[in-house]
Formats: C-alpha cells, sequence, structure tokens
C-alpha cells in the first residue's frame, strides 16, 4: 500500500468505512478525519464487542496519533463525552484538533429542527444534529471556531452577537422559542473550551510534517452525499470525495491511494432518489440480514441492488485506486442477485448516473442476474475459498470499475476481511 490514504464512501453512506479505517489503521502513523461531523457514525466491531464512533477517528481502537481536520463540524459535548467514554474504557485518545474546525452550537440544532419541519413532505432527512446549519454559518462568516471557543473573551463576544441573531431568527420566522439563555449557553461553552483546549493544533502543519510516514485520511459520509456532485438537495453540507481532503486539512495536492468503500448492494438512508432499491421482499431480507440501521440515526436503511452506474461517477470524481467491498456476507442465500448495470432514460441507455435530480428520478434500472451461493463465508479468509459464484460476482465489478478489488469484508468482526 503507497501512502498517504485516503478512505471515501462511494455510495451514499454507511459502506463500512470505520471497519476499513481501522484495518488500515494497524500500518498508519496518523489517521486524519477531515469532513463532516457527528451525523456521521462509524462503528468498529472487535471480539463481539460494538464500538461506534461519531467524531473521533476509527483508527483509536489501534491506538495511533488521531487528528480532526479544519473541515469537521464540532459538536463539543458530543466529543467530550466521547473521550471519557474512551479513556475510560483503558483508550485515551491521542488527540489534536484543528483551531480552525468549526463548532456546532445548540441554535444549529434549534434551527434544524425547525426548518426541517417547515418543509412539510419535502423533508431531507436531516437528523437535526445542526451540522448543515454550523457549515451555512461557516459559509456566511458567522461561525464560531475552535480557537474562539478557547478563548473565554472572544467567546462571549462572539456568542452574545450569534445568539441574538439567531434569536430573532427563530422566533420571527418560526415562533419557536429559545430553550436555553445566552448565559446558559455561554456557561456551558466556556467550560467546554477549557477541556477541550490541550487538544489545540494546527492539523495541517502537523500532517505536512508527517506525510512521507503513514498518514491515513478517513472521509466521512459518502459520494452521493456530497454537497457538489451529490443527489443534491438530499445531500449533507459538506465535500466528501477524495479531492477535498486538501482544502478540508490544509496541505497541498498530491498523489494519494484512493481506497474506495462499496457495499456489496447499495442502501441510502431518509429521502431522495433511488433508482436500485427493491421494495419487495429481497429489499426487507438485506435490510434485516445486514441489519441495516444507522449508527448515528437509528434509521432502518432503504436497500437495492448494487449499482454500477452510481459506482461509475463515484470512480471518476474520487479516482479510485483500490476498491473494498464490504457486506458480501449479507448476500449468501439470495438464489439469484442483481447488479444494475445501466439505467434506462427515456429512448437512451445511460452508464453513468445522471447529474439532475430530475432524470435520476425517471430512470429504469437495467440489470444483469447472477448465480447466488449458500455457502457460509464469514469464516473464508483466502479469495481462493471463495464460492466461484461469489468470485464471478467480484470479477464482474473489477472488471466493469477496471479497479482492483484488495479488500473484501466477509463479517461484522475487524478482523473478517480479505486480502486480496
Amino acid at each position: 500500500m503507497k501512502w498517504p490514504v485516503v478512505v471515501v464512501g462511494a455510495q451514499w453512506g454507511d459502506e463500512g468505512k470505520g471497519k476499513i479505517v481501522d484495518y488500515l489503521a494497524r500500518d498508519a502513523d496518523l489517521v486524519v478525519r477531515f469532513n463532516g461531523g457527528n451525523n456521521a457514525g462509524h462503528t468498529v466491531v472487535h471480539n463481539g464487542n460494538r464500538y461506534p464512533l461519531s467524531l473521533l477517528p476509527s483508527g483509536l481502537l489501534r491506538g495511533k496519533k488521531l487528528a480532526i481536520a479544519q473541515g469537521v463540524a464540532v459538536n463539543p459535548k458530543v466529543l467530550l463525552d466521547e473521550i471519557d467514554k474512551f479513556s475510560n474504557m483503558g483508550m485515551k485518545p491521542r488527540l489534536i484538533i484543528d483551531p480552525r474546525a468549526h463548532v456546532v452550537m445548540p441554535y444549529h440544532q434549534w434551527l434544524d429542527a425547525a426548518t426541517e419541519e417547515s418543509k412539510g413532505d419535502k423533508k431531507v432527512g436531516s437528523l437535526k444534529l445542526g451540522i448543515g446549519y454550523c457549515y451555512e454559518d461557516r459559509t456566511n462568516r458567522h461561525g464560531i471556531r475552535m480557537e474562539d471557543l478557547i478563548d473565554p473573551y472572544i467567546l462571549k463576544e462572539r456568542l452574545t452577537r450569534e445568539y441574538t441573531d439567531k434569536k430573532k431568527r427563530l422566533e420571527g420566522v418560526f415562533g419557536f422559542s429559545m430553550p436555553k439563555t445566552l448565559d446558559e449557553l455561554y456557561k456551558d461553552y466556556k467550560m467546554y473550551g477549557k477541556n477541550l483546549k490541550p487538544y489545540i493544533s494546527d492539523v495541517g502543519r502537523v500532517v505536512l510534517q508527517s506525510i512521507n510516514d503513514r498518514v491515513l485520511f478517513e472521509g466521512a459520509h459518502g459520494t452521493f452525499l456530497d454537497a457538489s456532485f451529490g443527489t443534491y438537495p438530499y445531500t449533507t453540507a459538506v465535500n466528501t470525495i477524495s479531492g477535498s481532503i486538501f482544502p478540508m486539512v490544509g496541505i497541498p495536492p498530491r498523489n494519494l491511494t484512493v481506497m474506495g468503500v462499496v457495499k456489496a448492494y447499495t442502501t441510502r438512508v431518509g429521502g431522495g432518489p433511488f433508482p436500485a432499491e427493491l421494495k419487495n421482499t429481497i429489499g426487507t431480507q438485506l435490510q434485516e440480514k445486514g441489519q441495516e440501521i444507522g449508527t448515528v440515526s437509528k434509521r432502518k436503511r432503504r436497500c437495492g441492488w448494487l449499482d454500477l452506474p452510481m459506482l461509475r461517477l463515484a470512480h471518476r470524481l474520487n479516482g479510485f485506486s483500490k476498491l473494498a467491498i464490504t457486506k458480501l456476507d449479507v448476500l449468501t442465500g439470495i438464489p439469484q442477485i442483481e447488479i444494475v448495470t445501466a439505467y434506462k432514460l427515456g429512448t437512451k441507455n445511460v452508464s453513468e448516473f445522471p447529474s439532475q435530480l430530475e432524470d435520476v428520478e425517471k430512470v429504469i434500472p437495467i440489470t444483469k442476474t447472477f448465480r447466488g451461493w449458500t455457502k457460509d463465508i464469514s469464516q473464508v479468509r483466502n479469495y481462493s475459498e471463495l464460492p466461484r459464484a461469489c468470485q464471478s460476482y467480484l470479477r464482474y465489478i473489477e472488471k466493469a470499475l477496471k479497479t482492483q478489488i484488495s479488500f473484501i469484508s466477509v463479517g461484522s468482526e475487524r478482523d473478517s476481511i480479505i486480502h486480496h
């Protein structure tokens, strides 16, 4: 594996990036989370125990040095709770946080809830955690950053301004009463800043100094939740594709090994078009066997066949060097497995996911059928021991995307991976 490596999701998130990051972190020196907030959960399973993570990078369980870059929206209470939780388990994080990272405030959550409810049947499926509104403040130059949080005087000045502004907006537009006073917020966030101050350091500088070592960049969400190239407006508020690490972390462009993580089928949480969705017993079977429930949202995920037009666009946007296929074991026992190979759009066949949402809603999937397998593959650790039908399925994906599948996950445990 050529370093540095960036791990990104190729679908709508929930591909199992946390497990792949944990696996690759065995050989890493530094693991850097570069985007998203605590709305993007990663889970690592070890010895039957589940370790859900929301802000700390997934290299935590390997005892690696960790960094949260400025592109991450940090909810300080959530982060402190997470630090305390793992410290009490004997896994105190070796962590640095960039001073430029923006802080998720309670009024971001209140705005998120109020505006989502106001959309009626046009809801985008927000978790109401305030991440999007934190990024909105960042873009509009109204944000409070970690460097402000750790200075009580600056915090008081900026919080007073922002609280007053948000109060007018929430009460005047939505008729929403502020649950906490300015003084209550200041007291809480002053304490959070005091507790997080020891972790503050320039992440971009540290990463650049370490770039000739083994640096692993951990992405949140997935390609089709990218704020620019995803299924807008059913997206996150941040860029999720591989190239976004450079401005998110604060390093100049350079060659990267891009590990695209692909679930062996497709899932989606919340609203938005989903061409390959299965609204039948197979879809339900995938949901139940794959335990398709969001780490953070706790919502059931919609399920469907693997979608190659999606993956072709994801490859074009990210430049995958290698692929990691996850949850392959979930397909075991399905007599016939399908892959969406192209779409019918009007009178034309299209091989790549359309850019216009209206076209995505109109496409009809064209599928290719593969013979399934019945052998339990959860204990398989060598590619040659996989059933022939399973190998055929994987070879077809490699050929279609012209990219090698290097890692195959066949179970939930951290070591249930075939290195191919």
